[in-house]
């Protein structure tokens, strides 16, 4: 998924569709779930035991693994750099 920059858009869930999947630079499917406004819980399916919460404040994400879980998270993340990094 790109916009008419070519930069990658990650696709959220609304409360009308509480669950979306993308795929992701590495071919993993990524999919995010509805939990609150701005926030939702996000699953790889190329990883049973990713886990991770990510917030959106309507211009960057910060992505918090689980505890124990050691992959990509941090803040201040574009959408292109959650793309890449999945």
């Amino acid at each position: 998924m790109s916009s008419p920059d070519d930069q990658p858009v990650i696709p959220l869930p609304t409360a009308h569709e509480k669950e979306v999947s993308f795929l992701a630079r590495s071919g993993a499917v990524v999919t995010l779930r509805l939990i609150d406004t701005g926030r939702y819980e996000v699953k790889l399916d190329t990883r049973g035991d990713y886990t991770a919460v990510l917030l959106h404040d309507g211009d960057t994400f910060e992505l918090h693994p689980a505890p124990g879980v050691h992959a990509l998270g941090g803040t201040g993340l574009t959408a292109a750099q959650i793309y890449e990094g999945f």
